[in-house]
């Protein structure tokens, strides 16, 4: 017994001491970040997250391990030479072309008011990923249950520059359950890299905790679905390099809650470079916030951004640590961004200067993104804020293939799912013989770039008929044969 206590004694001690030097090298990259801001007259400030005491208090005292967690987006690589001799894995469950066929590119159609001056959208409140690297789950969660409360619940977003005034907590559902679900890297480099007779790549669960992404997850709340967070409840400290299965009930199942599509706003550069106006691409981003719900959203970590305090958030370094998945939840004007932050912002400023070290560009902001973050008590109250695109780094990326700088969340697709009823075989009936087959996929191609509303079966609806609708026939078609 008394060598039991003195192990404890001990641990806890240990604990406390490599804890303290935890902070202790957080205080000195903040301060270290915080004379950098000085230097380049940055609009924000730095500090030691709240959220590093949590991580002690359970026995984490690797500062960088907790980076290394919270920085756990993986972006999607580009399809590359085969590198090296590889057998290849054949056991699956999804292709990539079914995740890509539940996806709806998103263009703005002005059938909802886009707010002048800020906007914020109603979203559940500030979540907690801890000890896993599960943003990616967090982000595609909190976007799932702000499109309940818009698109179910008929709540309304609202002018306002405090995001935590627009929390609302109708829906908690699982983490636990989306991270279950990631993908088995493996199996996806395999299919994507080693097999040069690979079509199509090949998408299996696994359990792993090692990083995930939205395109993936968002697909999953349509596949699956998502439990209540009281059926799955999130484990934040277990230690587990895998994601545990945690069903509370047998009767989980009961209270799933599924999609039906996704809407994807595409990556900004590559709308740019299809000549697509900067003003349509803000428009797709708010106009989709404002109508569907918050926006999953994604960029690379630049070493600094941990240590955000408050104010607007722009790099003073070029290094980036990994990827991240947050929530874009509204936006401020000037006027919406000297109210939220009156000792950082002179009342007198009539834009802030960006200077990105990314792409060695300056701007003058106007306007700027308010992201929900998923790292509990940290930054602006769980918050953070960002400069939008400008329309000059928006255009600079067409002209030279440069891209937008990969800290900005227009670097990469934003997500949000669509709630919509399905359609029936008797909607792709079109010829309306009782039967649906080849003469009625005719009918419809026969169709296509048109805006004849028989034919716009798309979810939703966008008054025209193309590929979205070829793809929810294929969808409805395939369901009838099975």
């Amino acid at each position: 017994m008394k060598k039991t206590l003195l192990v404890i004694i001990i641990t806890l001690f240990s604990i406390a001491t490599f804890g303290n030097e935890l902070l202790k090298e957080a205080s000195s990259r903040a301060a270290e970040v915080n004379e950098s801001i000085a230097r380049l007259n940055l609009p924000w400030k730095a500090g030691v997250p709240g959220a590093f005491s949590e991580f002690v208090a359970h026995g984490v005292v690797d500062l960088d391990s907790i980076i290394e967690k919270w920085h756990g987006e993986v972006e999607l690589p580009e399809r590359i030479e085969l590198k090296k001799e590889g057998e290849f894995s054949t056991q699956a469950t999804t292709r990539y072309g079914q995740i890509i066929s539940t996806l709806f590119v998103y263009f703005p159609y002005g059938d909802v008011a886009i707010p002048d001056g800020s906007f914020i959208q109603v979203h559940t409140p500030i979540r907690n990923q801890a000890f896993h690297g599960t943003c990616w789950a967090f982000a595609t969660v909190a976007a799932f249950e702000s499109a309940l409360m818009v698109q179910k619940d008929g709540l309304d977003g609202e002018d306002a520059y405090e995001p935590w005034e627009l929390q609302d907590n109708s829906y908690d559902l699982s983490e636990q359950f989306a991270s279950f679900h990631n993908i088995d890297w493996d199996i996806y480099f395999e299919s994507l890299f080693y097999d040069p007779l690979q079509s199509d790549v090949i998408i299996q669960d696994s359990n792993a905790d090692v990083g995930g992404n939205q395109i993936f997850s968002t697909y999953n709340s349509v596949r699956y679905g998502l439990p209540l967070e009281s059926d799955f409840p999130y484990s934040k400290f277990d230690f587990n390099p895998w994601i545990t299965w945690n069903p509370t009930n047998n009767k989980w199942e009961e209270n799933i809650v599924k999609s039906t599509k996704t809407v994807q706003i595409y990556y900004a550069d590559e709308l740019s470079w299809e000549g697509v106006p900067y003003e349509i691409y803000m428009n797709a981003v708010k106009e989709a916030l404002v109508k569907f719900g918050a926006l999953g959203v994604s960029f690379r970590v630049p070493a600094d951004f941990d240590y955000y305090t408050g104010g607007v958030y722009v790099p003073t370094t070029k290094t980036v640590t990994g990827g991240h998945a947050v929530t874009l939840v509204g936006w401020l004007d000037m006027a919406g961004l000297k109210a939220a932050f009156p000792d950082l912002i002179s009342p007198e400023a009539t834009s802030i200067t960006v200077n990105d070290p990314f792409s060695g560009l300056t701007w003058e902001a106007t306007e700027f993104w308010i992201i929900k973050n998923s790292w509990g008590d940290w930054g602006w109250n769980g918050y953070y804020v960002v400069p939008a695109v400008s329309k000059q780094l928006y255009e600079f990326s067409a002209n030279n293939g440069y891209g937008i700088s990969s800290w900005m969340i227009e670097y990469n697709a934003m997500y949000v799912p669509i709630f919509e009823e399905a359609y029936e075989m008797e909607d792709i009936d079109f010829n309306e013989d009782g039967i649906v087959d080849e003469e009625d996929f005719k009918l419809l191609v026969d169709n296509m770039f048109t805006a004849n509303p028989l034919f716009d079966i798309s979810i939703p609806k966008d008054g025209l008929v193309d590929h979205e609708d070829v793809s929810r026939f294929l969808m409805i078609w395939n369901s009838i044969i099975d």
